[in-house]
């Protein structure tokens, strides 16, 4: 019930709103009007009122009007509506021709034009204007109602044409060429359903005629206009096959023959002169047309009231006001109406949102189906997830035990790393002598032990926090030796990935680092610095200001070897250069480390 209620409401809007053209008009201005011209017809100028509709298609009109001109403020001509082609001339003086800014053939047959009239060719009092008008193809001549007056306050009507004769109607063929292309996508995806395959073709087929409206970016001759009209009448045969696919009616086989069978047929008749192209389109084509709308209207509404065909309802009253806006637009051909403006184009919307509501009612009724079996399938998942769930938790335990395993281990090697060199060193030193430096060795040994421990709490993102409580435990130890340090990594850009492996391996570079400066380098001067290097990459240099280290050492440490070692591990890339008066590391990191891997390398003896 509210969806039937919605469609109303939906048609009546649309309804009342696509109806407007044929009972509104568009605003004009409040002064300054021209009603009445002369007309200049086997060589006598002839007083006539204006508009001036229904004039033979083809050839020039040449008209001229009077205004009165005070002499002080600039004044401007207004020409509301034109068909086709206005070149304005005053005091013998060409100076405007709409050939030159637009020029619309076809179902855009209604132009406006704005012309500032110059001062120096105007004079006080009475001026005259000749208007030369030129119409093209079968739209009949049309010169409406003309004003005289400041272009400020004609302006505003001038853009409202603009938008609503041009601009407007520009905007149908690019709605409908979308409406095409969705539709040639669902029939790609569904090609068993003919359906969509006949709604694109007429929504094709029925854009020849468009090619008038595009006249300037296509250049062709007026000739073949007709042609393309004649290529775009199969669209009236699609239109019946589309709404009997749409009632559920066989279509017959002679009515798919005529799709392409009467285009090429009129259009083989014309090329050989037999009948002139204008007249065919006029007599044959244009008829086809009407009689093809009149049809699929009565195909549709039969459906909608004796079949009950819920989509044959989305189409009656596009359909209607498409076949009203065509019998409209023929009686103008036929100068029954006077008016250069053809509404088919204004309707065509209506037409592309009635096929756009079939293509989501389909889609509405295909995602209902797939949410009943979506449905289906979520409880048979649910019921397989639950005996899942029960099999993966002995896996969870069976994979918990293994990392703690390996966790264990990295543990112990990295506590074999650093811990079991100064504990070494402690009992090599108790053996030889009681001094502080036993002492020293065995803070030395505690401090590492408690590097290895802090670097377990790690988190991702917390990188930061480990290189703080390294920084604290060195300040301490380089004072003790009266060695300078200078540390700033707040400029270290954010590194995502840390695992406590991580840590413990940056922690160990830097640390092995500042070791080797102390104990081979005798440095007095230690700056650690944070930065991003040129290449986005996290970047960490050890400068010091002790011996320089050689640039092809003869044999590397094994210190040196784990560093790169940990480095590989980081996918990160260590460069050591000597300087003039020292040495400099830089550690290169990747924004985002690695997944972690066990450290099972071999200890980190003094390099």
């Amino acid at each position: 019930m509210k969806r039937t209620v919605g469609f109303a409401v939906l048609w009546a809007v649309m309804a009342l709103l696509a109806s407007a053209p044929l009972w509104g008009t568009l605003p004009e201005p409040a002064s300054g009007r021209i009603d009445t011209a002369e007309r200049y017809q086997d060589g006598v100028w002839t007083p006539v009122s204006l508009p001036q509709a229904g004039r033979p298609a083809g050839g020039w009109e040449h008209y001229r009007i009077q205004f009165d001109w005070d002499g002080r403020d600039p004044v401007t001509l207004y020409l509301p509506t034109i068909s086709q082609r206005a070149v304005v001339e005053v005091a013998g003086e060409r100076i405007a021709d709409t050939e030159n800014r637009t020029t619309l053939v076809s179902l855009a047959s209604g132009v406006p034009a704005l012309v500032a009239l110059p001062g120096k060719l105007l004079e006080r009092g009475g001026n005259q204007v000749d208007i030369r008008v030129q119409t093209l193809g079968l739209v009949p001549g049309y010169l409406s109602t003309l004003y005289v007056d400041k272009a400020e306050r004609l302006a505003p009507y001038y853009r409202t044409r603009v938008f609503v004769l041009e601009y407007l109607r520009l905007m149908v063929p690019a709605g409908q060429l979308l409406i095409a292309l969705v539709v040639l996508v669902v029939w790609l995806y569904r090609p068993q359903e003919s359906l969509f395959g006949w709604l694109f073709l007429l929504l094709t087929t029925s854009m020849f005629v468009y090619l008038g409206m595009m006249r300037e970016l296509l250049p062709t001759p007026v000739e073949a206009m007709y042609y393309a009209i004649m290529a775009g009448s199969a669209a009236c045969e699609i239109l019946v096959i589309t709404v009997l696919l749409i009632a559920g009616v066989p279509v017959p086989r002679w009515l798919k023959i005529t799709v392409p069978g009467v285009p090429a047929a009129c259009i083989l008749v014309s090329a050989l002169g037999l009948v002139p192209p204008a007249q065919v389109v006029l007599f044959v084509n244009a008829p086809l047309n009407m009689l093809g709308q009149l049809a699929a209207l009565a195909i549709l509404v039969w459906a909608a009231l004796a079949r009950r065909v819920e989509e044959a309802w989305l189409l009656v009253l596009p359909l209607l006001l498409s076949t009203v806006a065509a019998l409209h637009d023929f009686a103008i051909i036929m100068t029954w109406l006077d008016g250069p403006i053809f509404l088919s184009v204004y309707y065509r919307p209506a037409m592309m949102i009635g096929i756009a509501m079939i293509l989501m009612r389909r889609l509405g009724l295909s995602l209902g189906r797939l949410d009943n079996i979506n449905g289906y399938l979520t409880q048979r998942l649910r019921e397989q997830e639950r005996e899942l769930e029960r099999l993966h938790q002995d896996e969870r335990r069976e994979t918990a035990a293994r990392a703690l395993s390996e966790e264990r281990r990295r543990l112990t090697a990295d506590l074999h790393d650093g811990l079991s060199g100064h504990l070494a060193s402690i009992i090599a030193l108790s053996e030889r002598e009681k001094s502080e430096r036993v002492e020293g060795a065995a803070r030395e040994a505690l401090d590492d032990l408690r590097l290895v421990i802090h670097s377990l709490d790690i988190d991702d993102h917390e990188l930061p926090v480990a290189l703080a409580g390294l920084r604290e435990r060195l300040e301490r130890q380089l004072k003790r030796l009266g060695v300078a340090m200078d540390w700033s990594l707040a400029p270290l850009p954010e590194i995502a990935g840390v695992t406590p492996s991580h840590a413990l391996n940056v922690l160990r570079i830097l640390q092995e680092a500042i070791t080797n400066a102390l104990r081979h380098g005798g440095a007095t001067r230690i700056t650690v610095r944070g930065a991003r290097s040129e290449c986005g990459q996290a970047c960490i240099t050890v400068e010091n200001d002790g011996r320089p280290f050689p640039r092809r050492p003869e044999r590397g440490g094994e210190g040196l070897i784990n560093m790169r070692r940990r480095v590989r591990q980081l996918n990160g890339v260590i460069d050591i250069e000597p300087l003039a008066g020292g040495t400099r590391l830089t550690l290169l990191l990747p924004l985002r480390l690695p997944g972690a891997e066990p450290d099972r390398g071999q200890p980190d003896p003094v390099a």
